[in-house]
């Protein structure tokens, strides 16, 4: 575990994990988490990639798990900013691998469009559950779509408007509770706190800054991430009812050069559902470039031939 300063003098928690064996001539592998949850999302990750020889990197991101909100506006620039102060301090130099998910998506696209003189070090990307439009109220269509989408909206609306009373509701609530609001621990061990306690140390107000940020994200910078071509991958849920696999579809069509595969029976935590798999496919970037053949003959979704792949 690690602490990397930021620009507003906060500091963040990373977490590096090196492999026994390791790669000559391996990529640095950086993993980023979404919104409310930490960088113990890709543990069975982390594993498998260190067994494969690669250099890991997480670490959580402002106002999750152990890294404190800092004095900065909750904005993906910002945690985009935050995670070049990462690279520029444990990874300054080398090829990289770079796989977010949901937020942690939306926060590599804004990374390569800021910094663009990192393209020439990214070897592969890989966008699980990315939008170029923020994410989702409405998750489809119907009548259940619509009460989802009316009660987010009020919840949301809540947080945005009250937060303080948001949160001595949280503090009331059981210490298991996903959204309880606890002290932050005075000792930290070596690892993230896990996934269900992202949010445990974050206020409410932080929370709906994040929603906000997320709602409102628009990419405009594209032409950049055109640039990486098969470098890039785009994964997502079929089921996803937070950031629809249309939306990550629709970022492909713009996207010519981008790989774009969607998971069967798969809703928003694809991460957690097929780390395996995921973990294959950002391994196969960071190996190295392979000829046009092989990217062809990757191997599908297990156990289903309806799983959707575009090269």
């Amino acid at each position: 575990m690690l602490s990397v300063s930021t620009s507003d003098g906060s500091t963040l928690s990373v977490y590096r994990d090196i492999p026994t064996l390791p790669r000559s001539d391996g990529a640095t592998i950086v993993l980023v988490h979404g919104a409310s949850v930490t960088a113990d999302l890709w543990r069975v990750h982390t594993r498998h990639l260190t067994g494969m020889g690669f250099r890991v990197l997480r670490y959580d991101q402002r106002a999750h798990g152990r890294t404190p909100r800092g004095r900065a506006p909750m904005t993906i620039e910002q945690l985009a900013d935050d995670l070049h102060q990462i690279l520029r301090a444990l990874a300054p130099t080398g090829p990289l691998v770079l796989a977010g998910h949901s937020l942690g998506a939306l926060v590599l696209q804004e990374l390569a469009a800021g910094r663009p003189q990192l393209l020439s070090r990214i070897q592969g990307m890989v966008l699980l559950s990315a939008t170029a439009r923020g994410a989702s109220v409405l998750p489809g269509r119907g009548p259940r779509a619509l009460l989802l989408a009316a009660g987010r909206s009020l919840f949301a609306l809540v947080c945005a408007h009250a937060p303080q009373a948001v949160d001595r509701v949280r503090r009331l609530l059981p210490h298991t509770h996903r959204y309880a609001l606890t002290p932050r621990a005075s000792t930290a061990p070596d690892g993230p706190p896990p996934c269900r306690h992202g949010v445990r140390h974050t206020l409410t107000d932080d929370l709906a800054a994040l929603w906000h940020a997320l709602r409102c994200y628009r990419a405009d910078h594209l032409p950049v991430l055109e640039q990486l071509g098969e470098r890039l991958l785009l994964m997502a849920g079929a089921d996803d009812e937070h950031i629809p696999a249309a939306h990550t579809r629709e970022m492909a069509d713009r996207l010519t050069a981008a790989r774009l595969e969607i998971l069967p029976r798969t809703a928003h935590a694809l991460p957690i559902r097929h780390p395996a798999l995921i973990s294959a496919r950002i391994g196969c970037l960071a190996a190295g470039p392979r000829p046009r053949h092989h990217l062809l003959k990757d191997p599908p979704f297990p156990n289903s031939p309806h799983s959707e792949q575009f090269h």
